[in-house]
């Protein structure tokens, strides 16, 4: 199955991507579209990601950017590479097997980060794969994957090698793009405008970029029926010094940078609000990320809008979301989808123990949720909660053994079968015509409704 999702409505986008906007960087942007060697003249279309062999959710944002380009004349294309995160690029999984004998292979191609960012670490000869029962196709991908690395090696960092041998995949695909760094972007005129403010104000920067973050996570709670998620960025301001934005690159790994601290842009890698943040005021006129990152850039739009004020918040270059499902064909064994470990932790802590529609479990927690925290009213309430879920696992103690016992038999099937429908093998390891079809797709809703 190929699939590929653009948001907003694909006919949108070009009239977003030209609309006038505020332009109180016009200067700064045009110095740093120079200094990256792009038209300051011309409208770039941008993207990004760690430096790594991608799977096709990720190669559907390049297919986006070539497809634009080719169907308006005098777009730009770049695509950023994160090279300020210390991922783990040089790792490829491979799939191995077929039916209740397929697993997952980890090849360690490149060495480890050990928390040192890619652009940080240097570029590297590659390792053999893993012997394993491979497809055509993964066979096929293994090795492209490992020439277009080695051809490589002379890159300046490993950031550099895996992007730029990434790149060299896809061409074929999507046409040249180009590749930049985007941590340099610290070190651009966009970059130096940033750390000017945030060394102007650090604690105005910490503050507002920790209420987004919490207002950001908050709102996501209210999408999710009330339960909070992980928020996107760790806060600036829970210590005892207060943190910056900012990764200072050392030989022993990324460390935090503090307010006190002198700012020098040559060791100074952003974190990942701020990196998107210079991106989309400075470098581009749209900036297409995947799902994860379109979540980060809600945050990264209420701290600049916080931080830097309505009128650069509203000259952010505007972002879309592309992404897409492209699966192996892997034979799956079948399996019980109801022997799932998740439905069996759910059930051992459920005071109804499966029974539908009964009251338990929303009248303890209710009586919990209404109790004052830290009170012993709620303490009383959690304690009953308890005492009430023991009594079900004792009550229907046989049946509970049963789905346990379902659970175990499953294991091993189950894991096999959740390979099979894995969408994250890198994209090499495909086939070329099921990576072409997605290329096409891609083309045909930019073009019917640009």
């Amino acid at each position: 199955m190929t699939e590929a999702t653009l948001n907003p409505d694909p006919s949108r986008w070009m009239s977003e991507i030209l609309r006038a906007r505020p332009d109180p960087l016009a200067s700064i942007r045009r110095q740093t579209r120079s200094a990256l060697g792009l038209d300051q003249h011309r409208p770039v279309l941008a993207t990004g990601h760690q430096a790594a062999i991608w799977h096709p959710g990720i190669l559907a944002k390049d297919f986006v950017l070539a497809a634009a380009a080719s169907l308006h004349d005098g777009l730009q294309p770049v695509h950023f590479i994160a090279d300020h995160d210390a991922d783990d690029g040089g790792r490829v999984s491979l799939p191995s097997g077929s039916g209740k004998s397929l697993q997952r292979l980890e090849w360690r191609v490149l060495p480890p980060p050990h928390g040192v960012g890619s652009r940080d670490r240097p570029a590297a000869p590659t390792s053999p794969p893993p012997d394993g029962q491979f497809l055509p196709s993964v066979l096929a991908g293994i090795e492209s994957i490992r020439d277009a690395l080695d051809a490589h090696r002379d890159a300046a960092n490993l950031a550099m090698q895996i992007g730029s041998a990434a790149g060299s995949l896809a061409e074929s695909l999507t046409g040249p793009i180009p590749r930049r760094s985007m941590s340099s972007l610290l070190e651009s005129p966009i970059g130096e405008w940033a750390l000017d403010r945030l060394t102007a104000d650090p604690a105005a920067a910490a503050r507002s970029h920790d209420d987004a973050i919490e207002a950001h996570r908050n709102g996501r709670a209210r999408d999710r029926s009330g339960r909070p998620p992980r928020a996107v960025a760790r806060p600036l301001g829970h210590g005892p010094r207060l943190e910056l934005p900012l990764w200072r690159a050392t030989s022993e790994g990324r460390v935090p940078v503090f307010a006190d601290e002198k700012l020098d842009p040559r060791t100074l890698r952003p974190r990942a609000m701020l990196a998107t943040a210079l991106c989309r005021l400075g470098a581009c006129d749209g900036f297409v990320h995947g799902l994860g990152g379109a979540i980060y850039d809600e945050a990264m739009e209420i701290w600049i809008s916080q931080w830097l004020g309505e009128e650069i918040a509203d000259s952010l270059a505007p972002a879309f979301v592309a992404t897409a499902t492209c699966r192996l064909p892997l034979v799956a064994p079948n399996f019980d989808r109801e022997a799932d470990p998740t439905f069996l932790h759910r059930l051992r802590n459920d005071p109804d123990l499966g029974h539908d529609g009964s009251p338990k479990r929303d009248q303890l927690l209710a009586a919990i949720a209404e109790a004052p925290r830290r009170s012993p009213a709620r303490r009383q309430a959690y304690l009953r909660l308890r005492a009430t879920v023991h009594a079900a696992r004792e009550e229907q103690a046989t049946w509970l053994a049963t789905v346990e016992s379902r659970v175990r038999d499953q294991a091993t099937t189950r894991s096999a079968a959740m390979i099979a429908e894995d969408r994250t093998w890198a994209f090499p390891l495909h086939e070329a015509r099921e990576l072409a079809a997605l290329g096409v797709s891609i083309r045909s809703s930019l073009s019917n409704r640009s």
